[in-house]
């Protein structure tokens, strides 16, 4: 589609190249670098054991170990890019997963969901930077709203993943917290809008 936008004239050359985000890529291809060297030089290793370790203590199985690897990815995720912590953390998910006899791709997804789940910082994610200069919010902003969508997605990311035999589960929490968030929405509304009614102030003027 890019090739076919400069051919018709759409964008030129130089606004291709300029479109192009090459902090991004550096960062990633500096985390994969730093991936290497942490499984090369055996930290990687002694992370994934220490996840282990409280994974099991956790008393929930596999589901313990996901929690473990979520919460890591998205506390790094919050820092960095979510695609360099996903290569950040990849080789320690997998050493976790090898070590404790884990579901690889059950882990993955872990890695992926949990990389994506920038919420509480404006640092971790392009459109959280986006919005917070024009938007004017502070930090505490996200960490205010993030810290509770963070803590739903990892239990429903952790529940789903770990119970894949009964994946519609997730379909009908979904659909739950939809509906009650939208009754909730439409109750405020009707509420306001009462208040404004029988506002007496508003009557006097």
């Amino acid at each position: 589609a890019a090739i076919l936008m400069v051919v018709f004239g759409i964008l030129s050359q130089q606004e291709v190249r300029d479109a192009i985000n090459w902090e991004v890529y550096i960062t990633i291809a500096c985390a994969f670098g730093i991936g290497s060297a942490l499984t090369n030089s055996g930290v990687a290793g002694g992370v994934a054991d220490g996840l282990v370790i409280v994974g099991k203590n956790i008393g929930i199985g596999d589901a313990g170990l996901y929690s473990m690897v979520y919460v890591a990815t998205f506390l790094i995720s919050n820092v960095v890019t979510n695609n360099a912590a996903a290569a950040l953390l990849f080789p320690i998910a997998m050493d976790a997963a090898e070590a404790t006899g884990a579901d690889r791709q059950k882990m993955s997804y872990i890695l992926m969901l949990g990389a994506s789940a920038s919420f509480m910082s404006p640092f971790g994610y392009t459109t959280n930077l986006l919005i917070y200069g024009p938007g004017g919010y502070k930090y505490m902003d996200f960490v205010r709203v993030g810290t509770p969508m963070q803590i739903i997605l990892m239990f429903l990311s952790v529940i789903v993943v770990a119970n894949d035999s009964q994946w519609y589960l997730s379909w009908i929490i979904t659909a739950v917290i939809f509906f009650l968030v939208s009754f909730i929405y439409l109750l405020n509304i009707d509420l306001n809008k009462a208040m404004s009614k029988y506002n007496p102030l508003k009557k006097s003027t």
